[in-house]
């Protein structure tokens, strides 16, 4: 789905990912996501990162730790997607 190479993937921000309803939920979500480590998005609709519309079943949005146990970055995986 992220049809980018290991070197342009550091340039995907969630303005490129994730529609105006999916930043909106991800924004409630993530005082959870801080304090449990994790948490499960509903279906909905995103763009590769060539610009594709792509919708899915489920999320999960996690956050990663440096090496000091502070966080890095949040990832994410998109269950059942298909482009539409």
């Amino acid at each position: 789905m992220l049809e980018t190479t290991l070197i342009a993937l550091q340039d995907i921000t969630l303005e490129k990912t994730l529609d105006d309803g999916g930043r909106k939920l991800l924004c409630s979500e993530f005082p959870k996501i801080m304090q449990q480590g994790f948490s499960y998005l509903p279906a909905g609709i995103c763009l590769s990162s060539m610009g594709r519309p792509v919708s899915y079943e489920q999320a999960v949005a996690w956050k990663v730790l440096n090496d000091d146990d502070s966080p890095h970055c949040l990832a994410f995986m998109f269950l059942n997607w298909s482009f539409v």
